[in-house]
């Protein structure tokens, strides 16, 4: 099982009625997995329009009494923090777990944030699995632990573990456990400030009690061996696992799997080593502790890790990372690095026929060189190489900087560009700021009528739910106007001179303007038979069909040329000035 199904797995197998999640690398695969179990098994699972809201509705279900699940990115966790933090106070009712796929190197992110700092923030428990198995075992152990402590549970996956895959054992799917109703207690669900001082001194007094489920958690062990001890958490146990079966290493090993920290374990792991090394993914939550642990029980213990430099801070680690670690704790020259080979560089790159390729040359065209172009997360994002994605920060931000920035760069104009799911997500309450303050702005929304980045997801404006049954899709124009655009156009990408001629007006007019860029992804969308090609007698070699940055064209010997990869959308002779690339003879 690829890991993320792993998890899907445990939280059928321990009984959930409700699951929400919004989609995001790389934690997708965990709630489609659901999405596609849902109607066998008799739970409900949907793609929330955003992890707040995901994490709001989950919570409402385990207030009801019923088992539920959220699910999302590490980012993800950001947009949820306002929910998360408080239903620590208000506790739950029905197990509630929370999955959070952090994202080491950042892969597909734009930052490596640790989930596990979230969980102490809000003094919750955190698991961590070290493998596929673990991931499966700890979805289906974390429902009876949020049930024992009355606290949402979080499980933090990394990529390496939600991508990788491996044999996983399963039980049999169970009959649900028995549920509840939603029972009314003002007290403690309704956080004024009185209430909310009572429920921090209860989630205070519960902390000695997770300690010690920390101390009892069953995917902890030791290994008994030299003077040095290892404490390693995560994936990074299964790079010191294979590191001791080659015979390279005879230190004792001590593996964490959980937060609050289990001190009594570690101070008397460490108790009997000269030197600790500890051994995690992303920030160093345990290593903190460890120090924490060894001066409260006055151990002289050194302890190498990241905090004195010794392990690195950023990225992700391997086996390499790991025999590297031991050779220089035991004082030897780590063996040298094999050079890779000089591959050639590939950036990543838009589909060939991507809309958003005609999007980007038509924005450029219609505003200028000059022009500023507030950017967002998507697909959209590689705009960067062809000029017109000048800022990524998080979802929604785009809208918002570029409301910000056009009240002090007078005289040029900005154009904040955000995906159509990205819209749904976090965008209208930006468009609805823009307009009640009269920013002077331009939104792009680029229309490709699924959440294509992530796996192509239905969202709101698609009019199909998770489960493909038919639901109003949301008109984007007419929200636009209802939140106050002055102007609302609507292109399609593929037809660049009829688009630029549209444009025209909302370049030389002022106001909130919003240009709705239509035109569906061509992995969900139905493709044209047409393929095009280069005449070589008629082309110029002007290069102006490379401004596009379409993947299908390349240029040879002064010349463009039309790969096996065109997928027929046309933009490049909508743009060619000399007619010179033209349809394919069948």
């Amino acid at each position: 099982m690829l890991g993320n199904e792993a998890i899907a797995s445990g939280l059928v197998e321990a009984g959930v009625r409700g699951v929400f999640a919004y989609p995001g690398t790389p934690s997708s695969e965990i709630a489609q997995s659901l999405i596609d179990l849902s109607a066998k098994h008799g739970f409900y699972a949907e793609w929330s329009v955003n992890e707040k809201v995901a994490y709001e509705n989950a919570y409402g279900v385990s207030l009801s009494g019923r088992r539920s699940a959220v699910i999302m990115k590490h980012v993800g966790l950001n947009v949820a923090s306002d929910a998360f933090m408080t239903s620590a106070y208000t506790g739950t009712v029905g197990g509630m777990v929370i999955i959070v796929a952090d994202d080491p190197y950042a892969h597909s992110s734009q930052n490596e944030q640790d989930s596990r700092r979230y969980a102490m923030f809000a003094r919750i428990p955190c698991m961590e699995p070290s493998s596929i198995q673990e991931a499966r075992d700890m979805s289906v152990f974390a429902f009876s632990l949020s049930e024992r402590t009355g606290l949402p549970v979080m499980i933090r996956s990394v990529t390496r573990i939600s991508h990788g895959k491996s044999e996983v054992e399963m039980d049999n799917f169970p009959a649900p456990p028995a549920e509840g109703s939603f029972k009314k207690n003002p007290g403690k669900l309704v956080m004024v400030p009185a209430n909310a001082r009572n429920a921090l001194k209860e989630l205070n007094s519960k902390q000695a009690a997770l300690r010690e489920e920390s101390e009892m958690m069953p995917f902890d062990f030791g290994e008994e061996g030299n003077d040095t001890g290892i404490i390693v958490s995560g994936i990074s146990y299964q790079y010191v696992k294979e590191v001791k079966e080659s015979g390279k290493l005879s230190h004792a090993l001590l593996k964490i799997s959980s937060l609050p920290l289990a001190g009594n374990k570690i101070s008397e792991f460490m108790g009997r080593r000269k030197t600790v090394l500890v051994l995690e993914e992303g920030d160093p939550v345990i290593e903190e502790k460890v120090y924490i642990e060894a001066q409260k029980a006055g151990l002289k213990v050194r302890i190498r890790g990241k905090m004195d430099g010794f392990m690195p801070c950023e990225g992700e680690y391997s086996i390499e990372t790991v025999e590297n670690a031991i050779d220089r704790l035991e004082g030897r020259e780590p063996a040298a690095a094999q050079a890779p080979e000089d591959l050639p560089a590939r950036a990543p790159a838009l589909c060939p026929g991507c809309s958003h390729l005609g999007s980007f040359y038509i924005l450029k065209k219609v505003f200028g060189q000059d022009a500023l172009f507030p950017g967002d997360i998507g697909c959209y994002t590689l705009g960067i190489q062809l000029g017109t994605i000048d800022t990524c920060l998080c979802m929604g931000a785009g809208i918002n900087m570029g409301s910000g920035i056009s009240r002090f760069e007078k005289g040029r104009t900005v154009v904040s560009v955000i995906g159509d799911s990205t819209f749904f997500h976090s965008g209208i309450t930006g468009l609805i700021n823009a307009s009640y303050n009269k920013a002077d702005l331009v939104i792009a929304i680029l229309d490709n009528r699924t959440t294509a980045m992530t796996g192509h997801q239905p969202h709101p404006g698609t009019g199909k739910t998770a489960s493909g049954e038919m639901t109003p899709g949301i008109d984007m124009e007419k929200l636009a106007l209802a939140c106050g655009a002055s102007t609302v156009v609507t292109i399609d990408p593929y037809n660049i001179k009829e688009s630029v001629a549209k444009l025209q007006k909302v370049r030389e007019s002022c106001g909130l303007r919003i240009i709705i860029s239509r035109r569906g992804c061509i992995f969900t969308s139905p493709r044209t038979a047409d393929r095009f090609c280069v005449d070589s007698e008629s082309c110029r070699g002007c290069r102006l069909c490379m401004q596009i940055k379409c993947p299908a064209i390349t240029f040879e010997e002064k010349k463009a040329r039309i790969t096996s990869q065109c997928s027929g959308c046309g933009i490049c002779a909508e743009i060619c000035t000399f007619g010179s690339i033209r349809k394919k003879d069948a």
